[in-house]
């Protein structure tokens, strides 16, 4: 946070206090309040990648199968985690065209036109 200035984080503060999402303790300072500690905890499982730079929304509804939670974006599409596997699983087991037969694209370059 000492990279940006306190005020860059207004929206997100007013929506914490909005949602009720932390409470203020009698010392004046503010905690996170456990149900919602609780889920965050949970909720960094899934946002704990190799890739660390992954932007995770929240909120957004999947295009696979239409549930709202978190998600990445991949190729212009919100996906959560298990369509995004069963899209890499789809990838890779998709078949490859077949290859052309090779007898009549010989045919076809050796065969003179008439003129």
């Amino acid at each position: 946070m000492n990279e940006h200035p306190i005020e860059r984080f207004d929206p997100l503060l007013r929506n914490m206090l909005a949602w009720n999402l932390v409470e203020e303790t009698e010392g004046g300072s503010w905690t996170l309040r456990p149900e919602v500690a609780e889920r965050l905890n949970g909720l960094v499982r899934y946002t704990r990648t190799s890739q660390p730079s992954e932007v995770v929304y929240f909120g957004h509804t999947c295009a696979g199968c239409k549930s709202n939670g978190l998600t990445r974006l991949r190729d212009g599409q919100y996906l959560c985690d298990d369509c995004r596997k069963a899209a890499d699983l789809a990838a890779v087991a998709t078949l490859l065209p077949e290859p052309e037969n090779p007898k009549a694209r010989r045919f076809s370059k050796s065969r003179k036109i008439a003129s």
